[in-house]
């Protein structure tokens, strides 16, 4: 189909800029810097400003007598009001300064050496062709009388050919649909999938939940303003966190096979003898997202509540292990056997006796904290207050905490610092190796006033 506009005003603002453009890379206007504009508005009307004007307007249009009957689209003659109206433009060139005539003649030179420089212009979109009409002086008297205003150096330009688009008509409306019919069948061009040889792990998650700090503010159901940082490396930041009594959940593939009988637990990302236990927690198949239970595309876990640290390289493993970072997968209990890909994992420390109703820790008579939690180790345990650190000491004391990994207990007192925020966390951190791994938000402790 021919191109076309949807109005005349685009292609005057084209060759307006067009213009425009010529007269700033012009050296006439680079050694001289002069002031002046370029409008599309008739002469008339332009002169009232004070300026000195370049004017292009659009004096006629009229019909392009060899497009007329010409169809511009497909081979065969078209209802008329599906073709573009091919027209003719008459553009009336002038300029107009109320004291300097040289720059007058300037502008009019640079918009002749233009359009003479540039008679087909042609884009995506549009294409015409720019030619100066042969009138005679007479017939631009009349045509100056006709506008009423006196006569100034001008020229007439004819832009051709230029569609204009009929509107389109708007959709006829069309009856809503009562019935739908979808047939399913088999791509026959579609390769066969290639089923997984062995099993695989996807992913690990377990969820963590804790109450959110007693506000009136906030509500309770309002969301924590403090998440600890377990300041580990980035290659297992995003490990779940897990602790004595939590579910786990293993995704993958092939869970049910023989191939994952055995979960195991290893110290490195490729399990040998020397560096894996296998694991013998509770172990149940869940439902995947086909809604199917007891599938092959998850495993639940069910750590449990005892810590302990761990036996021998390929001793099993009864206990939740102490706080530390491992790598789990599944296999055989052949030597060698199989072993799945690996994904990592954490196991924290976990605050425990946190009752129902408002999550706060309360001090006794004599403002001691006490509280327990499982999988403490002696001389790795921290205690902090939000970003406090509590000294770790072998009696309670202000600023001072005790830690007592056998019974599990904790006991500390604020610190002897004013002021202290409404409130704050009781964060627990052992440090395994090189990670320090921080159980989830436990208690709420409130600051008394």
């Amino acid at each position: 189909m021919a191109w076309s506009v949807d109005d005349l005003s685009s292609i005057t603002q084209l060759l307006i800029d067009k213009l425009n453009a010529a007269v700033l890379a012009s050296p006439q206007y680079i050694n001289q810097h002069f002031l002046y504009d370029v409008s599309g508005l008739m002469p008339a009307v332009s002169r009232g400003d004070g300026k000195t004007v370049l004017n292009l307007y659009l004096l006629h249009v009229s019909r392009d007598p060899y497009w007329r009957n010409t169809p511009v689209q497909g081979s065969i003659a078209q209802p008329n009001q599906s073709q573009p109206l091919s027209l003719s433009l008459s553009y009336l060139l002038t300029s107009f300064s109320e004291n300097n005539w040289a720059l007058e003649q300037i502008l009019m030179s640079i918009a002749f050496e233009y359009f003479h420089a540039n008679p087909i212009y042609k884009s995506n979109t549009v294409e015409f062709t720019i030619t100066i009409e042969a009138d005679t002086i007479e017939e631009m008297s009349r045509l100056w009388q006709a506008i009423a205003v006196p006569i100034r150096l001008s020229s007439l330009f004819r832009v051709a050919v230029v569609f204009l688009a009929p509107p389109q008509a708007p959709p006829a409306d069309a009856r809503l649909p009562v019935e739908v019919n979808i047939s399913v069948a088999p791509d026959l061009n579609m390769l066969a999938p290639v089923p997984l040889p062995e099993p695989q792990l996807f992913e690990l998650a377990a969820q963590v939940e804790y109450r959110v700090p007693p506000s009136a503010a906030l509500g309770p159901e309002a969301a924590p303003t403090f998440l600890p940082s377990q300041a580990l490396p980035t290659a297992i930041n995003s490990a779940p966190v897990v602790m004595g009594g939590q579910t786990l959940r293993v995704r993958g593939s092939g869970l049910n096979q023989p191939d994952a009988a055995v979960v195991y637990l290893s110290s490195t990302v490729i399990p040998t003898l020397a560096t894996e236990w296998p694991v013998n927690f509770t172990r149940t198949y869940g439902t995947s997202a086909s809604g199917t239970a007891g599938d092959a595309d998850e495993l639940v876990l069910e750590m449990p509540i005892a810590y302990a640290g761990l036996p021998a390289a390929g001793t099993t493993v009864a206990s939740t292990p102490l706080p530390v970072v491992m790598y789990l997968c599944v296999g055989n209990a052949a030597t060698p056997g199989f072993r799945s890909n690996t994904l990592p994992i954490i196991f924290a420390p976990a605050v425990t006796g946190i009752g129902p109703g408002e999550p706060v820790l309360a001090a006794d008579g004599a403002k001691v904290y006490t509280l327990s939690a499982n999988g403490l180790v002696d001389g790795a345990t921290a205690v902090l207050l939000e970003t406090t650190n509590l000294t770790i000491a072998g009696a309670v004391a202000p600023g001072e905490a005790t830690v007592d990994a056998a019974t599990g207990t904790i006991t500390f007192m604020l610190p002897a610092v004013v002021p202290w925020p409404p409130g704050a966390y009781v964060r627990v951190r052992v440090t395994s190796g090189p990670h320090n791994i921080e159980a989830p938000p436990g208690w709420w402790v409130k600051i008394p006033v």
